[in-house]
């Protein structure tokens, strides 16, 4: 700071104190709200201290200070609460860890954290408590607690309690969509595919735009056996969404295993040219083309479905495509390559052993060997191994045998 010197000097000189000069106190600022409810003199002192004008009216005035405050103040670091760590422990795989965070949570008037702790206990496979916490969740006015109640049901394999949770819901929340498509999924779990169709169709006749409901009903009629009926309902998803590769899919499929083979070579190409990587479409298409008889657009189809995902199934196909051409080779290292991806494949099995070389047993060049005559330790090993057989004896010639002694002799002497 500069300073006049004392001493009768005249002029200024520059002259620095020794000391640091204090400042002053450091002025706390107002809180919004006692700014928002404070009178005028409480505005003048605070501009004046701020270093704002106090002058015009209280309107102005207050708006300077707020906007002095609101670029100075300091927004309070967020940290997360237990009830934003509990989730997502629930996601990384430490149910035990969530439950007790929610509990440390829970109120009697809020049933957002019975929800998450019923969450836990299903992620964490206590299906009991889970039902329990849903239910008190239920009870304190939560609708969504009953499509959680239906799932830890259908968890425990008990559809019928699932469906009449899915109800429960209903009741609360009449035409919901998620509920309907939940009874429908939880009736075809349970094995009620009339049912599920009937609710699915219900929906659809109020909004017959939607692609997912005609997907779902197809799926549903797909599953009880009805390949005519669920080719027709992915047609209404394909008029609904033309774009829809999964509609495709779905409808090729069903019309593939409905016979209709030229048909569904026509959808699996409408799926491939809105995604040409699709290799479940480019394998049901090579098995549509076996079952037409093309077997080498079928062979060039299901090599394109191998390189751009390999499974088991893809290169079993392609095994049996191999095999209709009659290449051996190349059928064999197809199930040698679904052998080393799943070797418990019987199938795979069976083709390799069907496929095998066969390994034929080369003749030797050396010449035979004439057999020589029996001796009598010959003789008796035959007889022992087959005694009933015997040996053959010669038969009696009738000549007389040549006593010694008689006749002449040709030996010379």
């Amino acid at each position: 700071m500069l300073r006049h010197v004392r001493g009768g000097r005249s002029g200024v000189r520059r002259v620095r104190d020794p000391r640091p000069v204090s400042r002053g106190d450091p002025v706390s600022l107002p809180s919004l709200p006692e700014i928002e409810h404070a009178d005028w003199p409480s505005l003048k002192r605070w501009a004046s201290e701020l270093g704002l004008n106090p002058k015009g009216r209280s309107a102005v005035v207050r708006m300077r200070i707020l906007d002095h405050v609101r670029r100075r103040m300091r927004a309070e670091p967020w940290r997360a609460g237990p009830e934003h760590i509990a989730p997502i422990l629930t996601r990384l795989g430490f149910p035990e860890a969530a439950a007790h965070l929610w509990e440390s949570t829970i109120r009697l008037d809020a049933p957002s954290p019975w929800v998450g702790l019923g969450s836990a206990h299903l992620a964490a496979g206590a299906l009991e408590e889970a039902a329990k916490t849903f239910d008190r969740a239920a009870q304190m006015g939560d609708a969504v607690a009953h499509l959680h109640r239906a799932e830890t049901f259908a968890a425990a394999g008990a559809y019928r309690s699932a469906v009449e949770a899915c109800d429960a819901y209903l009741a609360a929340r009449p035409g919901d969509l998620r509920g309907l498509a939940s009874k429908a999924a939880y009736l075809a779990r349970g094995g009620w595919a009339d049912e599920a169709a009937a609710v699915l169709r219900e929906v659809l006749q109020g909004r017959p735009d939607v692609r997912e409901l005609w997907r779902g009903l197809g799926n549903v009629l797909l599953r009880s056996g009805r390949h005519e009926a669920a080719a027709e309902a992915y047609h209404e998803a394909v008029r609904a969404a033309a774009s829809d590769v999964d509609a495709w899919v779905n409808l090729g499929t069903a019309r593939l295993l409905g016979s209709r083979h030229r048909e569904a070579v026509g959808a699996y190409r409408e799926a491939l040219e809105m995604d040409p990587t699709r290799a479940e479409a480019l394998s049901n298409l090579g098995v549509a083309y076996l079952k037409a008889g093309q077997v080498k657009s079928a062979i060039v189809n299901l090599e394109r479905a191998a390189k751009h995902l390999e499974t088991p199934q893809i290169l079993l196909n392609l095994a049996h495509a191999c095999e209709a051409a009659k290449l051996r080779r190349g059928a064999r290292e197809a199930y040698e390559r679904a052998l080393r991806l799943e070797p418990r494949a019987l199938e795979a099995r069976k083709g390799r052993v069907r496929l095998a070389p066969r390994i034929r047993a080369e003749r030797s060049t050396a010449p035979k060997r004439r057999p020589g005559k029996r001796t009598k330790p010959a003789i008796r090993r035959a007889e022992r191994r087959n005694p009933r057989r015997g040996v053959r004896r010669r038969k009696p010639s009738g000549r007389i045998p040549r006593q010694a002694g008689r006749g002449k002799s040709t030996r010379r002497r």
